[in-house]
Formats: C-alpha cells, sequence, structure tokens
C-alpha cells in the first residue's frame, strides 16, 4: 500500500469521546456534521461521524476540561494512511490525528419554566 499524508480542518459537533489508556493514553472524538431528526435516526442523535484520535496527553486535557458532548469544535490536524493498524477488535488504514481545536459554541441547555420545557431549533444555534 502506498502511504499517504494529507492535513485536514474540520468543524461539527461532538458526538462523543472515548479515552483509551492503554499503552499510551488515546482520546477518541467522533465529530457529527450535524444532528440527525428522528426521522432520519430514531433514537440515535449522530448517525453520520468521523472519528479522530487525539494523543498529545496536554490536548487530551484540554479537551477534556473544556468541551462536551453537543458542542460544536473547529478542529485541525493530520490524515495519514500507512498500513493497517489494531483499532479495538478490528484494523483501520486511515487515522485521522487532531492537533488543535477551537470550541465555536456550546450545547444551549433546556429551559424550564412552569413545567414547560423550551428550546431553540438547531438552526438558530449560532455557528
Amino acid at each position: 500500500m502506498q502511504p499517504y499524508f494529507m492535513n485536514f480542518h474540520v468543524k461539527g459537533e461532538v458526538a462523543g469521546t472515548l479515552l483509551m489508556k492503554s499503552p499510551e493514553p488515546k482520546l477518541l472524538v467522533d465529530i457529527s456534521p450535524e444532528p440527525a431528526t428522528q426521522a432520519q435516526a430514531p433514537g440515535f442523535r449522530y448517525p453520520a461521524r468521523v472519528c479522530f484520535t487525539v494523543r498529545e496527553h496536554q490536548l487530551i486535557k484540554r479537551f477534556q476540561s473544556l468541551i462536551s458532548i453537543g458542542d460544536v469544535i473547529e478542529a485541525h490536524g493530520s490524515f495519514a494512511q500507512t498500513g493497517y493498524l489494531p483499532q479495538g477488535n478490528r484494523h483501520v488504514d486511515t487515522i485521522f490525528e487532531m492537533r488543535s481545536f477551537q470550541q465555536r459554541s456550546v450545547k444551549i441547555p433546556e429551559l424550564t419554566y412552569g413545567g414547560h420545557i423550551f428550546s431553540l431549533p438547531h438552526s438558530c444555534l449560532p455557528n
């Protein structure tokens, strides 16, 4: 297989994270271009997502302290395709390594008053 390398710039909503502690810490971050509607994916908010890997210890700590599920981030990093690497119980040939990120917006909490829940449509949320 011919090795490939490229840079990426992505903006999306954080759909999930998973910290893998061995042998070296890695934070897996799922980013979605947008949440799905109930009609598109009943019971599943983020069917379209891409997994990014954070390897730098300080960046992992910063990410975990600043970002939560539903936050919109803009991230930069590298894309490497070199060969098959173990990833859980399968092997992947492409790794997206996140090297930097910025928080673009945070999830707006639900507002409740008198037993009613008020929320903004997703289209009204800031970029």
